[in-house]
């Protein structure tokens, strides 16, 4: 009988804090198929390109999927799921190409990292929280600890940088210089707006249809896209903003009652609101 064990994965020392608030998922992305040519495990984990502050990022990282795990011996998986990942910058997201989030071994993924972030510079440890299924009953549940993790070579640094020009490699001999993603982002769902301002959804909670309003530093083409909690894409539309205070109609349409968010983006920058549709 397969047996299920959550392996927690957290690439630091055991003294150093994470914050789990940072872990957003901004939904499945069609072609993110990642490289067929990747070894096992994860690309370029300590030279994935940098992140540059106030500027729109967006970037791959493949894997081929694990077929095995070193904890207390050698089990055969199954398959892996991963559930989320902590300590992104703020105003950064992560996407799978799976709504399932699950991978067989040998299976070729990528995460996709995307958004504006405005965080402090320096390199960020991402820790990923999974669930593995291994074949033959070969284990309990049980907590993996960063010790077992970092023996087992599971560790990727994203860097974020002033400039392009600034970008520094990552110091892989200690876990001491990895910064802490900020524990409150500045739109309060990891995502940072650099040319909009004064956000706001009214009403909100919303029973039939509401207003969006905010002020833009120039004008330019938007993009309002709805999702629900579990990053379904539910709308998409583009509407032109003036210099100044904008608004757009959100109807709620056949929409049932529950939490949803409504992300504006310039395609440069991006900023997402949280609201609740009630009876």
């Amino acid at each position: 009988m397969m047996k299920k064990i959550l392996l927690v994965i957290l690439t630091i020392s055991a003294s150093f804090a994470f914050n789990p608030a940072n872990a957003q998922w901004c939904g499945t992305l069609s072609n993110c198929i990642g490289n067929p040519n990747t070894a096992v495990g994860f690309e370029i984990p300590d030279s994935i390109p940098c992140a540059i502050q106030g500027v729109h990022y967006n970037n791959a990282i493949s894997f081929q999927m694990y077929s095995v795990f070193n904890y207390l011996g050698v089990h055969q998986l199954d398959s892996v799921t991963i559930d989320t990942i902590y300590n992104l910058p703020c105003g950064l997201c992560w996407s799978l190409k799976k709504a399932s989030k699950t991978y067989i071994p040998g299976e070729f993924g990528c995460i996709n990292v995307s958004g504006t972030t405005t965080d402090a510079v320096g390199q960020y440890n991402l820790r990923m929280a999974i669930t593995a299924y291994l074949s033959g009953g070969g284990g309990q549940g049980q907590t993996i600890y960063p010790g077992t993790v970092d023996a087992a070579g599971i560790k990727i640094w994203l860097r974020v940088a002033a400039s392009a020009g600034s970008c520094t490699s990552v110091d892989t001999s200690q876990h001491g210089v990895d910064q802490v993603a900020a524990s409150s982002c500045p739109s309060g769902i990891n995502e940072v707006a650099a040319n909009v301002a004064s956000v706001n959804i009214i009403p909100n909670p919303i029973s039939s249809n509401a207003v969006l309003s905010f002020v833009a530093e120039k004008s330019a083409s938007y993009s309002v896209k709805i999702t629900d909690i579990t990053g379904k894409v539910i709308s998409v539309k583009e509407m032109q903003a003036n210099a100044g205070v904008n608004t757009s109609v959100i109807e709620r349409g056949n929409l049932s009652s529950g939490i949803y968010l409504l992300s504006l983006s310039d395609g440069v920058s991006s900023v997402t609101r949280k609201f609740s549709i009630v009876e």
